[in-house]
């Protein structure tokens, strides 16, 4: 008997599937979710009995239940993340003040096959980041030259063309204002892009620059609310660049908190339709469970 269908025996007795496993022999869609209660602290211990998954209104067999940190499961929830950073000229002398909790981020985030860190302001520029050299990192931010505009929605589509190779989670930390001024992407696009792909998306919004004040910042923060309810992420408010260490610990303590449900799609439908996802926890009082809405396969 294959590992699926073994998987699917021990759910139909009422045995919850073992956290892990990975069920390489099909493919399954994974989806990151992060489970709190009342009180915003992570509950750990799930098993796939704990969960009830419905697509397009119809429950689904759950065929991989992992922790992020638990046993096994190493390569459903390996975890490939993006820094995002804008440095365009409203964003760049603030962010080179914040290298410092921008570095520790990145060395300390769990079970990471890759991290790319993707620099943007009306371009991108892609490198990675090794834990072992952490100093390019500052070096790079210092070679930047001054000014540039925005390109937002632009930045965020190439980003997800270049993550998630390792077929674990997927995540952007996102640092910027917010606005965005040239991007060629349209923001219908953008949101298809971020569908298609198993990601959860962190923007964390630093404080509008001087002057900037009318419809662009506050459609930036809806634009910027969006992707996070979109993934099943969170968005960061920043009061002051003070704040993001702050920020960056709470993230980094959801990605070490994650579980990974997987399921296989159902068959049918027109191709690169959306495919909305719905999951709640029984049996464990009130709780907030966050995950992407939805997803599509091309």
């Amino acid at each position: 008997m294959t590992l699926p269908s073994l998987l699917l025996v021990a759910l139909a007795q009422g045995v919850p599937a073992p956290a892990q496993v990975f069920a390489a022999e099909t493919s399954l869609v994974n989806v990151s979710v992060a489970v709190e209660d009342q009180r915003g602290h992570p509950v750990a211990g799930l098993g796939a009995r704990d969960f009830v998954l419905v697509e397009d209104g119809k429950r689904r067999p759950i065929e991989l239940c992992a922790q992020v940190g638990g046993p096994g499961g190493e390569r459903a929830t390996t975890l490939d993340v993006a820094l995002l950073v804008d440095t365009s000229d409203s964003m760049l002398e603030t962010l080179r003040r914040s290298q410092a909790a921008a570095t520790r981020f990145l060395s300390d985030l769990p079970n990471t096959h890759d991290r790319l860190v993707v620099l943007f302001d009306q371009t991108q520029r892609l490198d990675r980041f090794d834990p072992e050299r952490p100093e390019e990192l500052f070096e790079r931010l210092g070679r930047i030259p001054d000014g540039g505009n925005t390109a937002l929605r632009d930045a965020v589509t190439f980003t997800l063309k270049n993550l998630g190779a390792s077929g674990g989670r997927s995540a952007i930390v996102l640092l910027t204002d917010g606005v965005d001024t040239v991007s060629q992407v349209s923001t219908e696009a953008m949101e298809r892009a971020v569908q298609s792909k198993a990601v959860v998306i962190y923007p964390v919004a630093y404080p509008p620059p001087p002057g900037a004040d009318g419809p662009g910042p506050q459609e930036a923060a809806r634009t910027l609310d969006r992707l996070a309810q979109l993934t099943g992420g969170r968005m960061f408010r920043l009061a002051s660049e003070a704040s993001l260490p702050a920020a960056l610990e709470e993230i980094l303590a959801d990605l070490k908190a994650q579980y990974v449900l997987g399921f296989s799609p159902s068959a049918g439908g027109a191709s690169g339709r959306l495919r909305k996802i719905q999951i709640k926890v029984e049996g464990r009082g009130k709780t907030v469970v966050r995950h992407r809405v939805g997803y599509r396969l091309d």
